[in-house]
């Protein structure tokens, strides 16, 4: 039997919402019969798309989220459209001291910059390795603006790291929270809206 949480309408600024959704994953782990371990994954992987979601666009950012399952399959998503614009990129540019965006680290960090930079149209970005090793080989897919996936990304992290085995992203990619609890990240963008799924095969 298939088991959803309800749809939850979150904001940036009102932690009300957050604390809704945290309530809809312990009703969704008690429903599938997840086992303690399986709900802290499912509870991570919550916390990891909240948190890079926020970063997106500040307080401005507007989303729902929403969690289904069958069997050990579970699948978290989070859909939006990002009110960032390259006025207020600009002005958080500016803000850091180096000019550029320190918060671009990390697997969710750079899914963050990417969904950015793709929303404002700002060359993203062929040429970017992080882009570049998880976007869909051909291209975007029913009119998408960008189709990237974690898993692609691994398959091109572990050519790379036959090749060299101190490679630094291959080194970020082990250290990942979302790399290590997640099968898969898919992550499409048309426009301004952004969907994030997350899929998980409970142990």
């Amino acid at each position: 039997m298939l088991h959803k949480t309800l749809q939850v309408y979150v904001k940036g600024e009102e932690l009300d919402s957050f604390s809704s959704v945290f309530e809809e994953i312990e009703k969704f782990s008690e429903t599938m019969r997840l086992s303690r371990k399986n709900s802290l994954y499912a509870r991570l992987i919550t916390e990891e798309l909240l948190g890079m979601f926020s970063g997106i666009t500040s307080k401005d950012f507007k989303a729902l989220f929403w969690a289904e399952g069958e069997d050990n399959k579970t699948v978290f998503h989070l859909v939006a459209k990002t009110e960032m614009t390259a006025e207020k990129k600009k002005q958080l540019l500016e803000a850091a001291s180096s000019k550029k965006n320190d918060a671009a680290v990390g697997i969710m960090g750079k899914i963050k910059d990417m969904i950015q930079n793709a929303v404002l149209n700002m060359g993203v970005i062929p040429g970017n390795e992080f882009y570049d090793a998880g976007v869909l080989e051909n291209g975007p897919i029913d009119g998408l603006n960008l189709f990237w996936t974690l898993d692609n990304y691994r398959r091109t992290m572990e050519n790379l790291q036959k090749e060299d085995a101190n490679h630094p992203a291959w080194d970020e990619l082990e250290k990942s929270i979302i790399a290590n609890v997640a099968n898969d990240v898919h992550v499409s963008i048309k426009n301004d809206a952004v969907e994030i799924t997350v899929f998980k095969e409970m142990e």
